[in-house]
């Protein structure tokens, strides 16, 4: 692999984030990958899963939650 593959893999990757609440105290309630299409998410107990057209699609599910990029 060369350094200009690292690259291209690099600008490609999915970026992560955590959805977060802080009632009454922070706690991260599900994580999820950004792609160029759309995003995933998982609930942090695996229970929920979900295909979306982007990150902030998924905030009105968690009440009260806010999106932290990893």
């Amino acid at each position: 692999m060369t350094g200009e593959d690292r690259e291209q893999v690099a600008a490609e990757a999915p970026r992560l984030f955590a959805v977060v609440e802080h009632d009454p105290e922070f706690q991260v309630v599900a994580w999820g990958l950004e792609f160029e299409g759309g995003a995933q998410v998982v609930s942090e107990d695996g229970s929920l899963r979900m295909g979306l057209q982007g990150p902030e699609s998924c905030l009105h599910l968690f009440k009260g939650s806010e999106l932290l990029w990893i």
